[in-house]
């Protein structure tokens, strides 16, 4: 953003950049041959060039939206989390906190500052009884909310890029190891839905999909020359191309033809819950003390990869991330890893 005299012509202009945009406004104002006189001609042009400026970050120029401005935050919100999950996202899931903070549901874009954003991320953080993750990830809901604001020209700029984000420790990702895959290999679970959960854990941890991909995954996806899923993330809208493993395709081929549009795990398919209940049982039958969900199955996927040799920028594309550094946490190094960096360095005779 910014606000600049220039001179064209002998005639005096201000050039006026935002958010992406710029406009030449005249101020009317001319220059001439007497020095005395563009002194003064000179000194106005600033004070309007000033003026200008302030104006623009007041929202009072006309660049901005002086409607969306004055638009509560919570108004904002609510236009945002149309038809968005309820019981998941996020955008949806802050309002609440929102409701309970003084004076939360009255603040106007417009008049979000820093100050206002750092006090609402610290009552998050130590009076809402979230989780750090949770408060940063609310927080990170109110980001996104003033980060689209300026995108559609209501406010000039996000207050809250001056605020550090909540620390959230890394937390260790559950991932199986290949001796324990293969006792849930040799696990039957009771049940065609018993029976579909097996199926489709084994086979995200030879795929990558996350549960909502395996839900929706149908025969149309795997393509055969050569073996691969092709398939839009439900998540991100993204398109992943997963070369099959040969374990994967022997999960699932059952030597049936299928239709197009058919489901590749009716069951699972068709029921809302996560039925993680299902995996847990699942996992203290075959003798597994840890406690796994579905994204176990993507991490294990991720983690058995990149041990495996693949580099992580293969491994970011084959989940499906659009940042490396989203990869990145499913790196920590397992003692597999270190066993092998070790390993890998040089013999020397020492005497």
């Amino acid at each position: 953003m910014g606000v600049k005299i220039r001179i064209n012509r002998g005639k005096i202009y201000l050039d006026i950049h935002v958010n992406g945009r710029r406009k030449w406004e005249s101020l009317h104002l001319s220059v001439s041959t007497d020095k005395q006189q563009n002194r003064e001609v000179m000194r106005l042009a600033e004070i309007c060039r000033s003026k200008r400026e302030s104006q623009m970050v007041s929202g009072e120029w006309g660049l901005l939206d002086p409607v969306g401005s004055k638009k509560t935050l919570y108004t904002y919100l609510n236009e945002l989390g149309e038809g968005r999950s309820k019981q998941k996202d996020r955008i949806v899931k802050v309002k609440p906190y929102l409701e309970e903070y003084p004076g939360g549901t009255a603040i106007q874009i417009g008049q979000i500052t820093e100050r206002w954003f750092f006090g609402f991320q610290e009552y998050l953080l130590k009076n809402s009884g979230l989780s750090k993750s949770s408060a940063n990830s609310y927080a990170a809901a109110v980001r996104m909310a003033l980060r689209k604001a300026v995108q559609d020209g209501i406010i000039p700029r996000n207050p809250a890029v001056a605020v550090k984000s909540i620390f959230v420790p890394e937390t260790d990702k559950v991932f199986l190891n290949s001796e324990e895959i293969q006792r849930l290999a040799h696990t039957p679970m009771g049940g065609e839905l018993g029976a579909d959960v097996r199926r489709a854990f084994l086979f995200g941890c030879f795929s990558g999909l996350r549960v909502s991909d395996l839900k929706s995954l149908i025969w149309g996806d795997i393509e055969h020359n050569p073996l691969q899923i092709v398939k839009r993330q439900k998540k991100t809208g993204n398109k992943v191309f997963i070369p099959l493993h040969e374990s994967a395709w022997q999960i699932v081929n059952d030597g049936a033809i299928h239709a197009y549009t058919e489901l590749v795990f009716p069951r699972l398919g068709s029921i809302k819950s996560s039925v993680n209940d299902y995996l847990t049982r699942w996992a203290a039958k075959a003798g597994i003390d840890k406690h796994i969900g579905w994204h176990t199955a993507r991490h294990t996927f991720a983690v058995l990869s990149l041990e495996n040799g693949a580099e992580i920028y293969t491994v970011s594309k084959l989940l499906g991330h659009t940042n490396l550094k989203t990869t990145q946490v499913y790196a920590q190094a397992t003692d597999k890893m270190k066993r092998d960096a070790v390993n890998a360095l040089p013999r020397i005779e020492i005497e």
